[in-house]
């Protein structure tokens, strides 16, 4: 729907109001012209409404509760849930003290500044004793989202003195990743997938929509083994916050989460009989993708300043996130792009630029080979990983 301006809008009112009771310019100007202004500005205040409205009926322009919009609700109707929030981290640390001191339940550490994310706070949720040899405890980070992740031989300080306990630990495992808020993005394609993909009990849509189920999962793509008609693979693609590398490539607590959704239904509100998946001839394997590097030459850019650059390599980026495998049976064909052409990558560049920039030449490799044009299937998905200006 178009909503039209409040100038418009007066227009057209005072129009009527001009022809209807057969006024004058003069007429309408001495005892009309403030009655049409506050009618358009009424008026407008209602298309606007109407346009949210119409907007909010589906989920591909639903706005999210925050905005005013029903985006959260028709997830609630399709997936069962909201977006998934940021999830806390549970850490491994090992003590070193004297026999018989005492961890209170409740006690802080604060990472150091030689660790993954410094200075951030961990809090442990029970009281442990130290035994004086092998002590270990766990703690847990105090906020959620990846900004809390920890890697194993990072240092902490606890924050208060603990007698008989030295005040600087060290993490010696992961015990749970910490995740990022589900992309709203991500949570909307969810929703469309859940609308658009029937369950087939354990067909190629069915491996989609029950990876979903574990948070960090962007997308999935399921094949039958190579001379193994009852393997099933599973390639996992992470979203950028939740990989390891910001490129799609999952942790392996990421792939455990996906095999034991695909498993098992992690809703604990069903019955039990009601909650298992995988076909009961099929064997799985849950797979990382292999991100692929494309590096972009351009040459004799005539404007190559740094907010040019940025534009550019934000647009690139952006693209190569939906050249992804087609999985037929699971994929719409209309939104079939599997295939990365150079010549298309080279519009992608030019969409950013003002008429008077150019440049003289364009080339993509990819995985260091020049192509014109490279097609993606099973584990492969591409990434940008430089962009040279020549």
């Amino acid at each position: 729907m178009s909503v039209p301006s409040t100038k418009e809008l007066y227009e057209s009112v005072a129009r009527d109001l001009k022809n209807k009771l057969n006024l004058t310019d003069d007429d309408l100007r001495k005892t009309f012209e403030a009655f049409a202004g506050v009618l358009s500005a009424q008026l407008k205040l209602l298309y606007l409404r109407l346009d949210d409205i119409q907007e909010n009926l589906f989920p591909d322009t639903a706005t999210t509760s925050e905005n005013g919009g029903e985006l959260e609700r028709i997830g609630q109707i399709y997936l069962g849930r909201g977006p998934n929030p940021a999830t806390a981290g549970t850490f491994q640390i090992q003590l070193f003290g004297e026999a018989g001191s005492v961890v209170r339940t409740g006690l802080t550490f604060k990472s150091n500044d030689n660790s993954k994310n410094p200075g951030n706070l961990y809090i442990t949720d029970g009281e442990y004793v130290l035994t004086g040899n092998n002590d270990f405890v766990e703690v847990r980070s105090i906020n959620g989202g990846v900004d809390y992740d920890l890697n194993i031989g990072d240092e902490l300080t606890i924050t208060e003195p603990v007698i008989g306990v030295e005040q600087t630990v060290e993490v010696t495992s992961i015990i749970e990743q910490p995740k990022a808020p589900e992309d709203i993005e991500v949570y909307r394609q969810l929703i469309l997938d859940a609308i658009q993909l029937e369950p087939q009990g354990g067909a190629k849509t069915d491996y989609r929509i029950w990876s979903s189920d574990a948070q960090g999962v962007r997308k999935v793509y399921p094949y039958v083994k190579d001379g193994a008609a009852g393997v099933v693979q599973i390639y996992v693609e992470a979203t950028e916050e939740d990989s390891t590398d910001g490129n799609g490539t999952p942790t392996e607590q990421l792939l455990n989460s996906v095999e034991n959704v695909i498993e098992f239904d992690p809703d604990e509100t069903k019955p039990l009989n009601e909650r298992g998946r995988r076909p009961i001839q099929a064997i799985i394997e849950v797979l990382s993708v292999t991100t692929i590097p494309v590096d972009v030459d351009i040459t004799n850019l005539e404007d190559d300043s740094t907010s040019v650059r940025t534009s550019i390599e934000s647009n690139l980026k952006e693209y190569l996130r939906t050249v992804r495998p087609y999985i037929d049976g699971a994929d719409l064909s209309r939104n079939k792009n599997d295939i990365l052409y150079a010549a298309r990558l080279q519009s992608v560049v030019t969409d950013v630029l003002q008429s008077s920039n150019f440049f003289t030449d364009f080339s993509m490799k990819v995985s260091g080979v020049a192509s014109s044009s490279v097609e993606f299937s099973r584990a492969d998905i591409p990434y940008l990983r430089n962009v040279n200006y020549l």
